[in-house]
C-alpha cells in the first residue's frame, strides 16, 4: 500500500517565501519600469515645451527667449519667486510621480543580498513623489506650494535620486548597467552640473534634454528585458516527482 507523504502535500507559509512568491515577475516589472521611464521623459519633454515652445521656438537670443531663461520661471520643484508658464509644472509634476513608480519597481528587482540599492532606490522613490506632488499642485494653484521641510526634501531630492540610481547600475549587469547612465544624466543636479546652465540663467529646452535621456535609459530597460525573455520562449516547468 503507497505512503502518502502528508509534508510534500502541505502548503508553504513561510512568510519569506510567500513574500518572495508574490512579489512581480522580474520580465513584467523590469518592462513596467521601463514604461514607466518612457512616460517620465515624454511628459518632462512636454513640459519644456510649455516653457520655451512660444519664446524660444526661433532665435534662442531673441529677447524673448532671453527673458524666459529666467529662474524665475523653472518649473521642476519651483520656488518662490516663481511664474507659471501652461502646463509646465502639471506636465513636470506627473513626469516626477512616473518616474517615482518607476525607481520603487526597480528596487523590487534588486536582489534581496544588496539591501542598500534597494533601500536608496525606494527612499529616492519617495523623495520623486513629494517633489512631484509639490511641482503638481504647484501648477494647479498657480503658485507655488511646498511640502514640510522643503529645503531638507529638496536637497534628499536632488542627492539621493543619482546616488540611488548610479548604486543600481553599480551592482548591475548588461542593460540594466547600460539603462542607468542616462538616467543618472538626466537627474536634475547632475543637469545643473552640466547642460541645464546657460549664458543667463536656465538653459533653454534642458528640461528636453533631460527627458530624452529618461527616455534613453527606459529604452535600455526594456531592450534588457526583451533580450532575457524572447517571444515565443516557452518558460521551463518542472514536473514534479512521483511519489511511490
Amino acid at each position: 500500500m503507497p505512503i502518502l507523504d502528508n509534508s510534500r502535500a502541505a502548503p508553504d507559509t513561510d512568510p519569506m517565501t510567500v513574500a518572495v512568491s508574490m512579489s512581480p515577475r522580474p520580465g513584467t516589472a523590469g518592462a513596467a519600469a521601463g514604461a514607466l521611464l518612457l512616460a517620465s521623459g515624454v511628459l518632462m519633454a512636454a513640459a519644456s515645451r510649455e516653457r520655451w515652445g512660444g519664446a524660444c521656438s526661433g532665435s534662442l537670443s531673441s529677447d524673448a527667449c532671453t527673458a524666459r531663461q529666467d529662474h524665475l520661471f523653472d518649473f521642476v520643484a519651483p520656488s518662490a519667486p516663481w511664474e507659471p508658464v501652461g502646463n509646465a509644472a502639471q506636465l513636470a509634476g506627473l513626469s516626477l510621480l512616473a518616474l517615482a513608480l518607476g525607481l520603487v519597481l526597480l528596487a523590487l528587482l534588486v536582489p534581496r543580498r544588496r539591501p542598500a540599492a534597494m533601500s536608496l532606490l525606494g527612499m529616492a522613490a519617495v523623495m520623486n513623489a513629494v517633489a512631484g506632488v509639490a511641482t503638481l499642485f504647484s501648477g494647479l494653484a498657480g503658485e507655488v506650494v511646498q511640502p514640510p521641510l522643503a529645503r531638507v526634501v529638496t536637497t534628499l531630492w536632488l542627492v539621493l535620486t543619482p546616488v540611488a540610481v548610479g548604486w543600481w547600475g553599480a551592482t548591475a549587469r548588461g542593460w540594466s548597467l547600460v539603462a542607468a547612465v542616462p538616467v543618472v544624466v538626466s537627474t536634475p543636479l547632475a543637469a545643473a552640473l552640466t547642460y541645464a546652465i546657460g549664458p543667463f540663467d536656465a538653459r533653454p529646452w534642458w528640461e528636453a534634454v533631460s527627458g530624452a535621456f529618461i527616455v534613453v535609459g527606459g529604452l535600455f530597460l526594456l531592450v534588457g528585458v526583451a533580450s532575457r525573455h524572447p517571444r515565443g520562449r516557452q518558460p521551463q516547468v518542472r514536473q514534479p516527482a512521483a511519489v511511490s
